[in-house]
């Protein structure tokens, strides 16, 4: 009436095992979105650059389309340069300044203050390839493609250098925005504790963007090394 012993015992092993893949079906099938957000340190990769690095920030949201491979969209901004310089010079006046002043010295004694940012925003597309999503500890690859806001911000001020008054003369204040298509590189890792769907991770990342603009080529390179939280 009960049943042989041994298709009770398959009845309860099969039940256990459709009871514990259920909850790890269900995680996997909330992972088809991935959502990223971090940010970090970024600085220029021209060799003649005469500045420190900024900040970056950035975010991005992915839909899986296979257990390893990921697309989406990104998008974030980079302030990858940005630096002051002081000096005192002698004015003459109207047009003319000098670093030591003529005998007899009638010049006015300046000193000028000058600041640069060199920045860029960005949104565009990204393939992530993941090595390991089964795992708590995952590296990933990414690609990506978009548009660039190249910035630069240049700020010059100038004051007597006896009283501290302003010289508008020699003063003056400016920024650009260039659009241009770029391209980037990254490498990361992500540890999400019990392999869960949240985690912590660090990644590296190489952008570079330009285009031809009249005479001359309009162009950035920079790196940003971020830390990023992630919901799978």
């Amino acid at each position: 009436m009960l049943g042989h012993p041994r298709s009770v015992g398959t009845i309860a092993v099969t039940a256990l095992a459709v009871c514990l893949a259920l909850p790890v079906r269900a995680q996997q099938g909330g992972r088809g979105w991935i959502l990223n957000a971090g940010g970090g340190y970024a600085t220029q990769l021209d060799p003649g650059s005469a500045g420190l690095g900024s900040f970056s920030v950035g975010a991005s949201a992915l839909r899986a389309s296979s257990n390893k491979l990921s697309l989406g969209v990104e998008g974030g901004y980079d302030r990858h340069e940005a630096f002051e310089t002081r000096g005192e010079l002698w004015w003459n006046g109207t047009n003319g300044t000098t670093i030591e002043c003529p005998a007899p010295c009638t010049f006015q004694r300046v000193t000028m203050a000058n600041r640069y940012v060199g920045s860029a925003w960005h949104l565009g597309g990204v393939l992530r390839y993941t090595f390991a999503p089964e795992r708590a500890v995952v590296p990933s690859a990414e690609l990506g493609l978009g548009l660039y806001g190249i910035r630069n911000y240049r700020r010059q001020r100038t004051r007597d250098a006896a009283t501290g008054a302003p010289v508008p003369q020699l003063s003056a204040e400016g920024v650009s925005t260039d659009l241009a298509p770029g391209v980037s590189g990254a490498l990361g890792v992500d540890v999400f504790p019990g392999n869960g769907r949240i985690g912590v991770g660090a990644v590296l990342r190489l952008r570079a963007a330009g285009r031809p603009a009249n005479d001359y080529f309009l162009g950035i390179g920079f790196a940003a090394l971020q830390v990023r939280f992630t919901v799978r």
